[in-house]
């Protein structure tokens, strides 16, 4: 377990169980989350550092959403009762040892205390781009990374090949890039022969090892009209299937919204 204070949380193991209930949002049950916790940190639960460790933070958290579960109040509170691990910081770190000592004096207090009402937890909405396979789509530069880079207004072309899905569930499309860059729109007959650009931006690695496999695909992570700037998103048709690239590698470079346009325009410089 990495340690870099005496914080309640000021560890790996009480921030894994914190970050853990945010499977609240994916529907399961506090027991179940408890459940699966117990399970993968059994052979930490004798540990005379770890367990107490683990078990504060598992107490805190459920009592913060005000779902505190009886035998984790009692697992937690049997600990500080026995002190807790401030032997350990007594030992290893005298320093830190006063400011531990605060902080389980408070916790006790704190588990002994009523418990809030139970927190709401909204589920997540799962996100389904309803982007068709081939659909094509022209994009317009239009940032100050953009005016900086000769890129300004202009345009570039992608279209949909496939799917991927998104942590926690979202479904978001993957797409090809077409080698092409114009001052004005085209349409979309004239990126019939046009070729796809590769991702990840590594000519250099590539040219040094000529039978590399070249990644093309780009999943982008979010696709709703929230997300995209407005106006700089031209639906152009639908191709169809897409003959897919000949040996290619088959993992999915990610790329956001908000740094879409810097990374494309530095992979448009690359491959260009």
């Amino acid at each position: 377990m990495g340690a870099w204070g005496a914080r309640l949380y000021e560890n790996d193991t009480a921030l894994d169980i914190k970050d853990r209930f945010a499977d609240l949002r994916k529907g399961k049950t506090v027991q179940q989350i408890t459940n699966e916790l117990i399970e993968e940190y059994t052979c930490e639960l004798d540990d005379v550092f770890c367990a107490p460790v683990f078990w504060f933070a598992l107490a805190d958290t459920q009592w913060n959403l005000g779902r505190l579960l009886p035998e984790v109040k009692e697992q937690a509170l049997a600990w500080l009762d026995k002190g807790g691990d401030l032997a350990v910081w007594q030992e290893e770190n005298p320093g830190l040892a006063v400011t531990r000592e605060k902080v389980l004096m408070e916790l006790q207090q704190k588990l002994n205390s009523p418990q809030p009402p139970e927190k709401k937890i909204s589920q997540h909405r799962l996100y389904k781009c309803d982007w068709k396979i081939g659909d094509v789509f022209a994009y317009q530069f239009n940032s100050e990374y953009a005016k900086e880079n000769d890129f300004y207004q202009k345009y570039v072309y992608f279209v949909k090949v496939a799917e991927n899905t998104w942590y926690p569930g979202h479904v978001v499309p993957v797409v090809y890039f077409y080698k092409k860059v114009d001052n004005v729109l085209s349409d979309i007959t004239s990126l019939s022969n046009i070729d796809f650009i590769p991702q990840f931006y590594k000519p250099i690695a590539y040219k040094n090892n000529p039978g590399m496999k070249k990644q093309y695909l780009l999943t982008l992570l979010n696709t709703s009209s929230r997300a995209i700037p407005k106006n700089q998103l031209t639906f152009l048709g639908n191709v169809g299937n897409i003959k897919r690239v000949d040996n290619e590698d088959l993992n999915s470079y990610n790329v956001n919204w908000n740094r879409f346009e810097t990374y494309m325009i530095d992979n448009f410089k690359a491959w260009l």
